[in-house]
């Protein structure tokens, strides 16, 4: 996997990360009323299947977050631009 594809991926996950946080905390129960302010709640999905699954996504963005990371202490980019140059004030 190419260091682009797996930028790609992380995306992708954090957007599911945090898709799976929202319905931990709004739909995994379902409120019932019942008369005038009685309520009762359903659990709609099992909260440590939940929980596992967001730890899951959590430990693959830093293994791969780690795995960029040292990908780019080791890569060499052939570029060397004039810092000052593209720095320095207006005349």
């Amino acid at each position: 996997m190419t260091v682009n594809e797996l930028l790609v991926v992380e995306k992708i996950v954090r957007e599911r990360l945090k898709d799976l946080k929202e319905l931990r905390t709004e739909v995994s129960n379902k409120k019932t009323y019942y008369g005038d302010k009685e309520s009762v709640k359903e659990p709609q999905y099992d909260i440590k299947k939940v929980d596992q699954k967001i730890t899951q996504l959590q430990n693959f963005l830093m293994i791969a977050d780690q795995k960029v990371k040292q990908s780019n202490a080791v890569t060499q980019i052939d570029y060397q631009p004039n810092v000052e140059n593209l720095l320095s004030p207006l005349e």
